[in-house]
């Protein structure tokens, strides 16, 4: 079903084949994000994301767009702590276009001066819009809390100071440093043989010198007292989220992670939903959720809450980790936690886009072509001894991290404190 080749110039090209669509997904992906950057440049790889739209050599910024847009395509971008992508889907008569434009953007990218100084203060309203949102920046908080000083505990975006240091001939040497062909992978799901696409690629990527390649620091993961981070300001809601280390992309265990978390909190039959939701009424929104980095990873449990039953809410998820730890899950839950894992799965591949993405992401930094059915099969083995084990490994009262914006007095947060215990 899927097919890698690495094309001289040093570029991998990995496609799915899916018959009968009527759309392409097509991505360009740069293995440098968030994490790559040092706190002085925090943020670069986000305001390299935005200028790659800001004309190129060939194209306006209104002709990138309507090349895409004015055919009935939609394209877009984003960029993560590991990796940055650029995105087109496509109606199938229009895909040479769609990777003409990506190409245009990756390789001739205009990175003017004056239009950055423009885009910039798009940018940095970007970053006052989500420190206006509580719901989002207690997120940004509890990755700081979690890893502190160290790149993952840095905003994506990066912070108004650093942002505003940040120059266009830095964007230029940031790209000449990550944008060559040998760090960039080019995914596509649709109709098209594979050997069509890599053609396509070879047109419009060339050689562009040696490659060294760059490396991130190392997470520093380890935790040997709960930590804590309540930011007190005026809210209608509080909001937090309560964190645990977890396991790195290619952990063996990562599957048995996933039924654990379908367990918990991934959807509307989840333990947490149901006891802090439907029996309490504590909560409206009330979930958990994963991430994954090449050599660590996280748990995270989120809810948005009225802020005298905050304290209850979390002595509720606080119990339903006890109870992971201590009683087997039944044969009846575990199943349904399976089937609603691989059903995800399946349908997440029914769309060009998605696909697309799922495939590029995996051979970005595993370098492996992904086997759907092996995949499964590894869900379908996980048992109850596993997921209680894994709970028991990483639910520990040490590992919290609870992050927290609201408005509260002294004795709340020693109260908030003190139910952090899931021991």
């Amino acid at each position: 079903m899927y097919q890698l080749t690495q094309l001289p110039s040093g570029i991998k090209v990995v496609s799915g084949l899916m018959q009968g669509r009527q759309s392409i997904g097509i991505g360009v992906w740069a293995k440098v994000g968030a994490r790559f950057e040092n706190k002085k440049n925090s943020g670069i790889s986000h305001c390299l994301e935005h200028m790659l739209f800001k004309g190129t050599k060939h194209r306006s910024t209104r002709k990138i767009k309507e090349d895409v847009e004015g055919v009935g395509g939609v394209m877009n971008a984003f960029t993560s702590e590991e990796s940055t992508c650029y995105f087109v889907k496509i109606t199938n008569e229009h895909q040479e276009q769609a990777f003409d434009v990506l190409a245009d953007m990756v390789n001739h990218a205009s990175l003017k001066a004056a239009e950055f100084a423009r885009e910039k203060t798009v940018i940095l309203e970007e970053i006052k819009m989500y420190l206006d949102l509580p719901s989002h920046q207690v997120h940004e908080l509890i990755n700081e809390l979690m890893w502190p000083e160290q790149p993952l505990g840095r905003p994506i975006a990066g912070t108004e100071s650093s942002v505003t240091g940040i120059q266009a001939q830095d964007l230029k040497r940031y790209m000449g440093l990550y944008y060559k062909p040998q760090n960039l992978v080019v995914s596509f799901c649709g109709q098209s043989p594979h050997d069509e696409v890599c053609d396509w690629v070879k047109d419009r990527f060339q050689h562009k010198g040696a490659f060294r390649a760059q490396s991130f620091l190392k997470a520093e993961s380890s935790q040997k007292k709960p930590r804590f981070h309540l930011l007190n300001k005026k809210t209608e809601q509080m909001h937090f989220v309560i964190g645990f280390h977890g396991l790195y992309k290619n952990h063996p265990h990562r599957y048995q992670l996933g039924v654990l978390n379908v367990i918990l909190g991934a959807n509307m039959s989840s333990r947490l939903f149901e006891e802090v939701r439907e029996k309490r009424g504590l909560a409206y929104e009330i979930k958990s959720g994963l991430a994954f980095f090449e050599d660590t990873g996280a748990v995270g449990i989120s809810a948005g809450v009225e802020p005298k039953k905050a304290a209850l809410a979390t002595r509720v998820i606080m119990r339903e980790l006890k109870r992971l730890k201590q009683t087997l899950v039944s044969r009846d839950e575990l199943r349904r936690a399976k089937d609603y894992y691989i059903g995800q799965l399946r349908m997440g591949l029914e769309d060009t886009l998605d696909h697309m993405l799922w495939i590029g992401e995996r051979c970005l930094y595993r370098n492996e072509l992904p086997d759907q059915n092996k995949i499964i099969q590894e869900i379908e083995a996980v048992s109850a001894d596993d997921v209680q084990i894994l709970a028991k490994r990483l639910f520990r009262t040490k590992g919290v991290n609870l992050a927290l914006i609201g408005q509260f007095d002294k004795s709340f947060e020693k109260q908030m404190q003190q139910e952090c215990d899931c021991d």
